[in-house]
């Protein structure tokens, strides 16, 4: 619980985790209360406290406690929940016991007298000055359970009213003392908050209008989906109202991307507000901010891990970064970070729980499993601005959250490195794997072997008891080997045991989500299946609103925007806004339409079985734009498959450089292509993937690109979980196809098309390859910007001669772009 202060009434109400929180910094999964957290450590705490409910008559579980109580003028109010209490017959006192999850071999010898049990018995004392304010004598028990074997060790905690009160009241007046501070410091925020104003001179067309609608919905505590033609200035548009709201508010603002291209535009557009008393940190991905040679997270094989804590408290780095930089950019934060030899990811967390404003990928507050304490937190949430940065993706990343995995594949190749880690839990950590695999073995049994190339699926059912068993008995071998790591086994990177563990508990933890009341959710299915990479067993999460939901209307305010959010019921819908908070802004494109030329073949079938017979057309298509454009052409393709099959059927493009990256390229050979698109040499011919790293969230500003070929509606692949989430949202919504297939194609088509007009100066052609495009359902969800009346105005029959026709006319200087001003604001 956060801490609740009100300030003009003089009331404070904290919990333990509030009054214990800060305690002490830690990394690595195996140090401090991390085993109280596995889910072991839960279920031995509920075995431990069921046992006392059976031996001790009148035991109870789970009690809520209340202590109000003055600190000086405040009137502050201690709220917990007890693990057990019991009257104890022959004395009449209460008996309060709190139970803690450890591991004994290990940590027992050396926990009596240290600060863990001090904070242990404190916490105790806390609920025992609780129960004794409602007229009880009591005593305290604190009960020491063992995470492995169950078994229990009680200490006897005295009840010291006296000592236990001065405590209390001491860490309460710190938490006023920083309360006040903070109070200070958000005067400040708001006072400044006025101050901000749009970071550039002139407006386009469009920005007024999307700015106040912004910061309307974030001060009235709105949500709001903003759909916004590419280069209308969508950044800077968004971000100024929101910053100017969350200061004024004190608020917290949380940028949210899919992609590291959109954190440099926020970066950059942030960096042109004025303004001192805000502070903003960007996050980047643990394995990017490791300053280790591996990434092996704990002191004995870290120099930035080792002392972390005590060395943050020397160096004071975290105040000494907060004074000096408004913007804490990763390689700031970096190169800082390891010259104090501390972990830099960490560091970086550390920032982002004190920062105004938090740059960084969409994880951070939406996957369950890595997700920043504010997003778990309801009332840190209630205080937190969400601005989602093309929320078209949130639908398959929120998808992608929920649905786990476990395979054959995987499995073999994590036991065959189970001896390099522990050979202590080698043999157990290869059993646990089998009893994983026996589960995938026998929901596959039943599927039909499939042919080369074929993947088989089909639906099965689990059993959650047996679930729940595997979970315990991995869970207690997770716990063996962490002890062996801490007593000299061999820590080595991507540890396969605890790859094994992590792997299996986001798939049980999905389960029980799914399966919580012993029947299976509608939005999600449990799949079994056998293909070219051996057998798996999924849970596929159809509809990811439900999860999406709880942190998106759970926020201040949440502001959703893209250039693609058509129609804007299926991304309400499927991102859990509530439609009761949520308001709709569509804006039209702001440049010319004569800067832009977009035709439509009408002789070209796409469709997967008609794909070898067009790609001698689409060929020729390729190199007739290329031979009429002056400039760099953009090709995507629902497929690197069909891709490759197009460029073999390619003639040579004299004086044209054709780039076809890697189907998984990194970023360094990102930036190259994008630098060879740049540098003004030979044109070039880029051929991608739509939904690809050069399809969404990529600028290609200026003279870098004049024309894109979009080939084929982009539909998502036909099989079998497509299938199911079709006859889902029929089901639901009677919008089966639409929701399924057309709407994510589209989506990416329109993605695409728009990386070619970025402002007012740019022009070009763009060419949509099939004649599916000017047909139902697929021509609904082309912009209507693109045509007068009708989608059949863009069939054309020639394009590279309209190609060649528009460019002669940028030539002549015939188009409206030349008359225009290069406007800021982007």
């Amino acid at each position: 619980m956060t801490v609740r202060i009100d300030l003009a009434r003089k009331t404070i109400t904290v919990s333990p985790a509030t009054l214990l929180g800060g305690a002490s910094r830690r990394i690595g999964f195996d140090r401090g209360e991390g085993f109280e957290r596995l889910w072991i450590g839960q279920a031995v705490h509920r075995r431990v406290l069921g046992d006392f409910q059976d031996s001790i008559p009148g035991y109870h579980t789970e009690k809520g406690v209340k202590l109000t109580f003055p600190v000086d003028d405040f009137t502050a109010t201690f709220e917990g929940r007890l693990d057990g209490r019991y009257h104890e017959v022959e004395s009449g006192r209460v008996v309060v016991d709190e139970v803690k999850s450890i591991h004994f071999s290990e940590d027992l010898s050396k926990l009596v007298g240290s600060p863990r049990f001090e904070r242990f018995q404190l916490q105790l004392r806390w609920y025992l000055l609780a129960v004794a304010s409602e007229g009880h004598d009591v005593v305290g028990r604190l009960v020491l359970a063992d995470i492995e074997s169950g078994r229990t060790q009680i200490h006897a905690v005295i009840h010291d009213a006296e000592r236990t009160l001065r405590d209390l009241c001491v860490r309460i007046r710190a938490l006023i003392d920083e309360r006040l501070s903070m109070e200070a410091l958000a005067e400040a925020k708001a006072a400044e908050a006025k101050t901000i104003r749009f970071p550039f001179e002139v407006w386009r067309p469009g920005q007024r209008e999307m700015m106040t609608s912004v910061g309307r919905a974030a001060y009235q505590g709105d949500h709001l989906l903003v759909e916004a033609p590419t280069g209308i200035g969508k950044t800077a548009a968004s971000l100024t109202p929101l910053l100017r709201a969350a200061l004024a508010s004190n608020r917290r603002l949380f940028i949210l991307t899919a992609k590291t291209t959109q954190q440099e535009m926020f970066t950059k557009t942030l960096a042109t507000i004025e303004g001192d008393s805000f502070r903003s940190v960007r996050l980047r991905a643990k394995e990017r901010m490791c300053a280790n040679d591996v990434v092996l997270c704990h002191e004995s094989h870290c120099a930035y891990a080792k002392d972390y804590g005590a060395k943050m408290e020397a160096s004071g780095l975290l105040e000494r970064l907060l004074d000096s930089e408004r913007h804490l950019d990763p390689d700031l934060v970096f190169e800082e970070a390891r010259r104090e030899v501390v972990c830099p990811f960490e560091v970086s967390l550390e920032l982002a729980e004190r920062a105004d404003l938090v740059i960084g990928d969409y994880n951070y507050i939406f996957d369950p499993i890595v997700s920043l304490a504010p997003a778990r937190d309801p009332l840190a949430l209630a205080d937190a601005i969400l601005l989602v940065d093309e929320a078209h993706n949130l639908v398959d990343r929120g998808r992608g959250y929920y649905s786990p995995e476990l395979r054959d594949e995987t499995l073999n190749a994590l036991e065959r490195s189970f001896g390099l880690s522990s050979a202590k839990t080698a043999q157990a950590a290869e059993d646990a794997a089998r009893a994983i695999r026996q589960l995938v073995s026998e929901a596959t049994a039943s599927l039909p072997e499939a042919n080369p190339g074929e993947e088989i699926s089909d639906l099965v059912s689990l059993s959650m008891e047996r679930l729940d068993e595997i979970r315990l008995e991995l869970e207690a071998l997770f716990v063996r080997h962490l002890a062996d790591l801490r007593t000299g086994g061999e820590r080595v990177p991507d540890d396969p045991v605890a790859a094994l563990y992590f792997d299996y508990a986001r798939f049980h933890d999905v389960a029980r989500l799914a399966m919580g009341d012993g029947t299976l959710d509608a939005a999600f299915d449990i799949l079994a299946s056998n293909g070219p990479n051996g057998r798996r067993l999924s849970i596929l999460c159809k509809d990811p609103s439900k999860q999406l939901a709880r942190v998106i209307n759970g926020a201040s305010s949440t502001i959703a925007m893209s250039a693609t959010l058509s129609p804007p019921e299926f991304y309400r819908d499927l991102l859990g806004f509530d439609s009761q908070r949520t308001d709709i802004l569509k804006l039209p494109s702001p440049f010319p339409k004569e800067n832009r030329t977009v035709v439509v073949t009408t002789d070209i079938d796409t469709t997967y079985s008609s794909r070898e017979r067009s790609a001698p057309k689409l060929a020729a298509l390729l190199e007739e734009i290329a031979r009429s454009c002056p400039g760099n052409v953009l090709a995507l393709f629902p497929s690197y498959r069909y891709l490759d099959d197009v460029r073999r059927r390619m003639p040579p493009l004299p004086g044209r450089r054709v780039l076809r990256p890697s189907d998984r390229s990194t970023e360094l050979e990102r930036r190259d292509t994008l630098q060879a698109m740049r540098d003004g040499g030979s044109p070039v011919m880029l051929m991608a993937v739509s939904g690809g790293a050069f399809a969404e969230g990529v600028d290609y500003p200026g003279e870098m690109l004049h024309a894109v070929i979009v080939v084929s509606p982009a539909l998502p692949q036909v099989r079998f979980e497509q299938e199911r989430m079709r006859l889902y949202f029929e089901e639901r919504y009677e919008k089966g196809f639409e929701y399924a297939y057309v709407i994510p194609g589209m989506t990416r088509v329109v993605q695409s098309a728009g990386r070619l007009i970025r402002s007012e100066s740019d022009v070009g052609v763009i060419v949509l390859a099939c004649k599916r495009f000017l047909r139902e359902p697929y021509r609904r969800y082309l912009p209507a910007e693109w045509y007068v009346e009708n989608p059949k105005e863009l069939a054309e029959t020639d394009p590279g001669a309209v190609t060649a026709a528009f460019f002669a006319r940028v030539k002549r200087n015939e188009l409206p772009v030349r008359a225009l001003p290069v406007l800021s604001g982007r």
